[in-house]
Parts: C-alpha cells; sequence; structure tokens
C-alpha cells in the first residue's frame, strides 16, 4: 500500500509512552528507502530526535496514525537536532559507520569530521562528508522544486508516495502549476536521472520526455485503488 509522505507528516505518532508528530523523513535516493524519521513528541524540549526508520510500524490507515517502535529511554538517548540544516548535517556526519570503502571497509563519519573543510558560507568541502549527507537527504528539501523532464519544465514536486511493506518511495508527485485543468502525476522514483545542488535550485531531472505525462497515473489513484 501506498502513502503520502506529505500525509504521513500530519498524523499523530505514537512513540512508547509518548505521543508526538514527524517533522520529517530522511532517505537514501540511492535505495529510495527511509533511513531516519525527525521525531518531536510532547516531552522533549531539546528539539527533534533522530530515529532509525526500521523502527516506523506499518502505518495505520484507517486511523490515519503512526507508531514507532522506540522506548521512552532509547528516545531520549537518540541523536537529537534543534533543526538547523548545517547543524543536521553535522550530526549526520558525525554517526555510525554507514559509508562502505572501495573493498567492503567501512568508514566511521565520526572520523571523517577531522578532515573537513569550511566555505566562506560554512559548507563542507570534503566530499566523504558530502557523502555521507547525500545519503541521508531530507523529504523537506526536496518538496518544491522544480521538476525537468529531457526536453521541458514539467512543474513542481509536491510529494513523494512511500510503499511501506517495502520501505520504498516509488513515487515523485509532481504538481503542473497551471491555475485551469492543472494535473498531479505520479512518475517512478526510478526515472530520476539527477538532482542539482542546493546551491543551483536543487532541481530534479527525470529520464522521461513530456509526452511521457499523458500515461502517468495520478497520485489519488495510486493512493486509493478502488477509484482505478
Amino acid at each position: 500500500m501506498l502513502f503520502s509522505l506529505t500525509d504521513l507528516l500530519s498524523w499523530p505518532v505514537q512513540t512508547g509512552d509518548q505521543s508526538g508528530t514527524l517533522s520529517d523523513v530522511l532517505f537514501d535516493p540511492e535505495t529510495r528507502q527511509l533511513t531516519h524519521l525527525a521525531l518531536h513528541t510532547r516531552g522533549a524540549l531539546d528539539g527533534a530526535a533522530l530515529a532509525n526508520a526500521s523502527r516506523l510500524e506499518a502505518p495505520d490507515a484507517e486511523n490515519r496514525r503512526l507508531a514507532v517502535a522506540i522506548s521512552d529511554e532509547e528516545l531520549a538517548a537518540a541523536p537529537h537536532w534543534q533543526g538547523d540544516t548545517r547543524e543536521l548535517d553535522a550530526l549526520l556526519t558525525a554517526m555510525p559507520p554507514l559509508v562502505v570503502g572501495p573493498f567492503g571497509a567501512t568508514h566511521a563519519p565520526l572520523a571523517l569530521g577531522g578532515f573537513l573543510g569550511t566555505r566562506p558560507d560554512g559548507t563542507e568541502t570534503d566530499p566523504r562528508a558530502e557523502a555521507v549527507i547525500d545519503r541521508h537527504q531530507r523529504f523537506s528539501r526536496w518538496r518544491d522544486r522544480a521538476v525537468f523532464t529531457r526536453d521541458a519544465e514539467i512543474g513542481t514536486l509536491r510529494d513523494m508516495l512511500y510503499n511501506a511493506e517495502a520501505n520504498r518511495i516509488d513515487y515523485l508527485v509532481v504538481d503542473d502549476g497551471k491555475w485551469i485543468g492543472g494535473k498531479k502525476y505520479a512518475l517512478p522514483f526510478s526515472s530520476l536521472a539527477h538532482r542539482a545542488p542546493g546551491n543551483k535550485g536543487g532541481h530534479l531531472v527525470l529520464d522521461l520526455a513530456e509526452h511521457d505525462l499523458v500515461a502517468a497515473p495520478a497520485p489519488e489513484d495510486l493512493l486509493d485503488p478502488a477509484r482505478s
């Protein structure tokens, strides 16, 4: 079953004895899998906690609720951040080993901190650290970015459709932005060919042609199979 990530961010979340919300989700664009959840709970006074996405249970579509299998003690011990983008990037760089080397060896991102250089705007320059950050993209950074096919600009990314059973993002939802007769298209995430860096607008380029949109399903039909 597919779920709108935008919808999931509006659902209440239960974690142990606490309730809260998701402020963002992080995903690996290469595998299309969710990697972490940014959790805000009522008892949290120090920003959002990063929980591993593997703790997310199957969404309760009937009651529009989420549950995360994490104890209050684990939640308190989880990495926290205040919401600043650079702060989260630094936090991800210092997390447990995630980068696989050329011979299968892993390199702890914590060790990469010693190699970081800094640009005048404060962003990191070391490609190894940037590789860690690239593997944990924030949904909020992608939403509202321009989307292009090989031959045209087709609209703006408004949502992603999440396959909960496979823990995989299957579709990008693109709004063509037309005031009259406007449409939204669900386009395969696997068609993504390129995402520009944030300093170049962060636009997306799909390995599709504009005429491919004719056969693209509407996101509502995928979210509610009874309507298709």
